[in-house]
């Protein structure tokens, strides 16, 4: 039976290429995908050479002063590193006591080498990785530095020297075309600054060469000069770093990336216990299990058309095998053996073009972002081999039930060339109907209870149970669909009764949408409410399209002419100055400080700052511990808060902004007084130890408010502002402002402009442009639902052509009793649009169920609430998309079908039927 379908293969080549397209799509897809993903994810076994060069290992100390338990990779998932914090880390032999830091921001800390070596033996050597800024005449980008002796063998790899020679002392650098990119020169010197502090002097920098850097830093010096931003330690030896000394070496709080380790994680023996997982790894197995589910779903159901229709178009060669002796088991395996050939053939072919596919794309996607740093090609055979395997499978999984029909074949009819339509078993619908709704139900039930073990099993046998369903209830609604269609036109009543009477044909196509339609549908509802998720909880900096700036008072001058240079309008927000300790930026270190109080009627101004009740809360307290008022102009409120004219106009007029925000959360600020207006209290505030003791007033004043609620999105959402005035109603009450922030606007490019600013402002100014929350979520998700769209318009015009080759007596019978060429162009597109119709909207249905059921990993912070105050999943679904995919694609898959339709009608052969 093999050999036979292997020459049915060869005869009928145009048709196998239909059929390898429908089962390798899916392959190709996968397959091209994952080469991207696993060449974009470099691992740490990848990029061996960029980080440690030839060196044995690369060291770390990352974690402060506690003890370590790593894997094999600690970058990796299952590999994370664990601190110990009730076991402080052993003292490197002549370490200073109490040297190390005791938080994790442990990058700045380098042990003395001597120590380190001590532990490691061999050669320790240091490599840095920092940033500087740069003078490009009136530019001054900050750029990033490499920090590695080049003449030295053990940094072999980490950057490769192109022209001239390796820096020699810490005033020499070399460029790389990362920098050449940001404008710096290959030739003369560079001027650049740290910019951690203001003060930072400026150093003139040689350039003796240029090199290029697998990580694409801009600029390569002497490990000396390259700053302390990511410090470590390379050990350059004869012999390996085994994994007993890894662990030995962690005792030390040392991270430890060892060649051999990396390159033999086999030798890595770890306790499931001494490794702490990433919290979100058990949410995540649950939506790549859905997502797997689904893929394999989509391979199996896409097989179906291929074989459903081969098997009727074959009629005539089963009814030869049959009438030859063939046993009805015979009969199977043909079926069956031409799935597994067409399924192995397609598979290899799909992998193959798949891993060139992948390859190429990832080239492309590096070329348009230079600085991205990528692994080499991953090509993973391995895994290819399994997905070959795989989607064979599915092929001949696709074919069991036309293998079954085809046992059943009539062998009188068929060779008589007679087609009857099967009647639907009562039964089946009803059934498959329960295990839709059981299966729908348990997907959601599982997902929602994350104290379930083993939920992606449970997934996995949910949602097959639920497409199977599915599948079931289709003979019996394409049976009822050729019952209701009396009030369309001719043309459609024709072709949809005609897929209802060929059932066994238009059961495969139709299943086929339903599962890219239902993958769709899925992801689209999963990507689009996690991206909603990002939206909601993003705290914007301030209006969306303004330009904004935060620092101390000189720094934001300096950007403030800057910005006025560039033709931006420049608008300040400031706090009220503090009057004991002016210019101190640590207020919160004195004893005494200047506070600004909204005071309720029956409390006093301490226990307003003190009240932990609710009943004297304040709106807002200006003081050390809380910057609960903000002084700014009437225009920037508006913009802020979203106010109409008439409260800007109030806001003018010298009224208090109060900030409410209804939701619970962190960001919530305590709930402002009833009425028109209330009380301002200003005097000077006791402390000890942070907390107010006392408080003298002298001054009262009142002012009448507006009311403002901030909505979710909104740039007051966390800025933790709940009372806001003017400048000059501030100077109304002589209070003194000190300007905290700026923010700029009104440029023909303003994004442009304050990159500009950015550019040249001093080192330690904070300059950006809001454009909202930038999720590449949406991106992907829209970018995989066009590819399934145009994976959907290709399997519904495949098997269209399929059922069309297969009625050619059809076409030939209706041109003999007068059909014109548009009546069959017309019936041809109605049948291609019913199935995709049909399964698009059901598969609409069926997708919905796995896309909420996504949600609650995806979008669901736990009993905590984010900064929206939400607590649950969030729930957004794209309806233009998805009706885009379900309805807008079998429409044109209909229009071209009906153009595909030959003008001259086939000749009309003898039917008895």
């Amino acid at each position: 039976m093999v050999r036979l379908a292997m020459r049915d293969v060869r005869r009928r080549w145009g048709r196998s290429v239909l059929v390898t397209l429908l089962v390798g799509i899916p392959t190709l897809i996968v397959a091209a995908g994952g080469t991207v993903l696993f060449t974009y994810d470099a691992s740490s076994r990848e990029t061996i050479t960029r980080d440690m060069g030839d060196a044995q290992a690369r060291l770390e100390f990352g974690f402060g002063d506690t003890r370590l338990s790593q894997g094999a990779d600690p970058n990796s998932s299952d590999g994370a590193v664990r601190t110990w914090a009730d076991k402080p880390a052993a003292r490197l032999p002549g370490e200073p006591q109490g040297s190390r830091p005791s938080t994790s921001d442990s990058s700045w800390y380098m042990p003395p080498t001597a120590a380190v070596q001590k532990v490691t033996g061999g050669r320790v050597l240091t490599t840095t990785t920092s940033s500087y800024r740069v003078d490009l005449g009136e530019r001054r980008p900050r750029v990033s530095v490499l920090g590695i002796d080049g003449r030295d063998r053990a940094y072999k790899g980490m950057a490769t020297l192109t022209s001239g020679r390796w820096p020699t002392s810490p005033d020499e650098v070399l460029v790389s075309p990362s920098g050449v990119r940001r404008g710096l020169s290959t030739t003369g010197t560079v001027s650049t600054r740290t910019g951690r502090e203001a003060a930072d002097p400026v150093r003139t920098l040689r350039v003796v060469g240029t090199a290029d850097t697998p990580r694409h830093e801009a600029l390569v010096t002497l490990p000396a000069s390259a700053g302390y931003d990511t410090s470590a330690y390379l050990l350059d030896r004869s012999t390996p770093v085994v994994w007993d000394e890894v662990r030995r070496l962690n005792t030390y709080g040392m991270v430890v990336f060892s060649r051999h380790v990396l390159t033999s994680p086999g030798s890595a023996h770890v306790e499931e216990n001494e490794l702490t997982p990433p919290g979100d790894q058990g949410e995540m197995r649950l939506v790549v299990t859905l997502l797997v589910v689904g893929v394999v779903l989509l391979t199996v159901m896409l097989a179906g058309p291929a074989f459903t229709s081969g098997s009727a178009q074959d009629r005539q060669a089963l009814g030869q095998i049959g009438s030859n002796g063939a046993t009805r088991a015979m009969m199977r395996r043909y079926v069956l053996a031409r799935a597994l050939v067409l399924g192995a053939l397609s598979s290899v072919i799909a992998v193959g073009a798949g891993g060139v596919l992948g390859v190429a794309a990832s080239e492309i996607i590096q070329s348009q972002r230079p600085d991205d740093v990528w692994g080499p090609a991953d090509l993973r055979w391995s895994y290819g081999a399994g997905l070959v395997g795989l989607a064979s499978f599915a092929a001949v999984v696709a074919a069991l039930v036309p293998a079954v029909q085809a046992s059943r074949t009539n062998l009188v009819q068929v060779l008589r060339g007679q087609v009857s339509p099967r009647r639907v078993r009562t039964g089946w619908p009803i059934v498959g109907l329960i295990l839709a709704v059981l299966g729908g139900a348990a997907i959601i039930t599982v997902a929602r209870d994350a104290t379930l073990d083993n939920r992606e099993g449970s997934i996995g046998v949910a949602a097959v149970a639920m497409f199977l369903g599915a599948v079931m209830i289709l003979p019996w609604l394409l049976s009822m669909l050729g019952r209701v269609v009396g009030l369309l036109p001719l043309t459609a009543r024709v072709a949809i009764r005609d897929l209802s009477r060929q059932r066994g044909r238009s059961v495969a196509g139709v299943t086929a949408i339903l599962a890219v339609v239902s993958l769709t549908t899925a992801l689209a509802i999963a990507g689009n409410s996690q991206a909603e998720r990002a939206r909601q909880d993003y705290a914007p900096s301030a209006p969306l399209g303004y330009g904004y700036s935060s620092g101390v008072p000189a720094t934001l001058a300096a950007v403030a002419a800057q910005a006025r240079n560039e033709g931006l309008r420049v608008e300040s927000i400031g706090t009220v100055r503090d009057a004991v300790a002016a210019g101190d930026s640590d207020a919160a270190s004195t004893s005494r400080t200047r506070a600004v109080v909204v005071q309720r009627p029956g409390c006093t101004a301490v226990q307003t700052l003190q009240d932990q009740s609710g009943r004297c809360a304040a709106p807002s307290t200006y003081g050390p511990f809380n910057n609960g008022l903000a002084v700014m102009p009437a225009r920037l409120a508006q913009a802020y808060a979203g106010l109409s004219s008439a409260q800007r106009a109030d806001l003018e007029l010298g009224a208090a902004l109060v900030v409410h925000q209804p939701v619970a959360g962190l960001y919530n600020p305590p709930a402002s007084p009833h009425g028109r207006s209330t009380r301002l209290v200003a005097g000077a505030l006791s402390l000890r130890a942070g907390q107010p003791t006392g408080f003298r007033v002298d001054q009262q004043v009142s002012v009448a408010l507006v009311h403002a609620t901030v909505g979710r999105g909104s740039p007051l959402l966390g800025r933790g502002w709940a009372l806001i005035i003017t400048p000059e109603t501030a100077r109304r009450f002589g209070w003194q402002v000190t300007t905290r922030e700026l923010l700029m606007s009104g440029a023909k490019d303003t994004t442009a402009a304050v990159q500009r600013v950015a550019d040249r402002a001093p080192d330690d100014a904070y300059v950006v442009v809001e454009r909202g929350p930038q999720d590449p979520t949406l991106k992907v998700i829209r970018a995989l639902v066009t590819i399934m769209a145009a994976i959907m318009l290709v399997v519904t015009q495949i098997t269209a052509a399929l059922m069309y080759a297969e009625g050619r007596r059809d076409q030939a019978t209706l041109a003999s009793v007068g059909a014109s060429s548009s009546t069959r162009r017309l019936i041809a597109g109605w049948q291609a649009a019913a199935i995709g119709l049909v399964g698009g909207l059901l598969g609409l249905a069926a997708g919905f169920v796995p896309g909420i059921a996504a949600t609650y990993p995806l979008t669901d912070p736990g009993p905590y609430p984010g900064p929206n105050g939400r607590i649950g999943n969030i729930l957004t679904i794209p309806w233009a998309e998805l009706a885009g995919v379900a309805i807008g694609v079998p429409l044109l898959a209909g229009l071209l079908a009906a153009l595909a339709v030959r003008a001259r009608p086939p000749v009309l052969v003898r039917r008895i039927d």
